[in-house]
């Protein structure tokens, strides 16, 4: 691979998976605190927003941290769903959806509290996903089944993203979520996914406009059939496109992927070896990858 090219992918790897620490040195950031756990990092100005519940929070110029009575999972819960309620109606939280998801300090930990998945990037918490990446043969070469992400999508509208991808809801597993979304997004059925695992995992971690976007992915990676075709069943994917490895490349360097799905498509090509270990910064963009 040419040099310039791969450090374009490096460029990009660095945008989509810088950590929240050196995201700081830039953007000044609060570290959020629940039960003396880091959970978040809060834009200063959110961070005052919170002072207006001194009985829910501690802000100081140094942190910010949760109180709640009882110091419960669902005293926690319930305490953060009234600031996010409130933050809502008043416009600062938007796309509100109605889908809790589950807080700890690091994935498979005890749940610390449950929060509307709206106010996650607000309070800059790590969330969980699961990614599947469609390979196939064509003439005897890998292709990519690549989705175009609807119009209507609250996050990300329009953009390119792996061929199925989810966040991991309340009480689903890792492996129950991939076969959730591979059949709705994709219609892959449960016999094509017979075997298939988590191959690796990419951390994922950007400012956006409402806070910090941080994201623990477990990437999977699926062969299917040249004869297969994809087809979306609910609505959530506009087109299916099945691209050469070169034209996925050149449509993560021209900015068509979002950030997420172009990182765990890096990584798939570091681990099928279109990417070799002797490729210039080949280290760096593992190193950017990896939690």
């Amino acid at each position: 691979m040419k040099t310039r090219l791969f450090a374009d992918l490096v460029a990009f790897t660095r945008a989509a998976c810088t950590h929240a620490s050196h995201l700081g040195r830039e953007v000044p950031l609060v570290p959020f605190y629940v039960r003396e756990h880091p959970v978040g990092w809060l834009r200063p100005s959110f961070a005052d927003l919170l002072r207006r519940w001194p009985h829910h929070f501690e802000v100081t110029a140094a942190y910010a941290s949760l109180r709640a009575s009882p110091d419960t999972v669902h005293g926690r819960t319930a305490a953060l769903a009234e600031v996010t309620a409130t933050l809502a109606r008043e416009g600062v939280i938007r796309g509100w959806r109605d889908e809790p998801v589950s807080v700890s300090h690091h994935y498979a930990a005890p749940e610390l509290l449950r929060v509307e998945r709206a106010a996650t990037r607000h309070f800059g918490m790590m969330a969980y996903g699961a990614h599947l990446n469609g390979f196939t043969r064509r003439h005897g070469e890998p292709f990519l089944w690549i989705a175009r992400r609807a119009a209507t999508k609250s996050v990300d509208p329009d953009r390119l993203d792996n061929l199925v991808g989810g966040r991991i809801a309340c009480g689903y597993t890792v492996d129950e979520t991939i076969h959730k979304e591979a059949l709705e997004e994709a219609g892959i059925p449960p016999a094509l996914l017979k075997g298939v695992s988590c191959a690796s995992v990419v951390r994922v971690e950007y400012s956006v406009p409402e806070g910090l976007h941080r994201e623990i992915l477990f990437a999977h990676d699926l062969w299917l059939p040249e004869d297969f075709r994809p087809q979306n069943q609910d609505g959530e994917v506009a087109r299916l496109y099945c691209l050469s490895i070169p034209e996925a490349i050149e449509a993560i360097l021209a900015g068509e992927f979002t950030l997420d799905a172009g990182a765990v498509t890096v990584d798939a090509l570091l681990r099928n070896a279109v990417l070799a270990p002797e490729d210039p910064q080949y280290l760096e963009l593992v190193r950017l990858l990896k939690p």
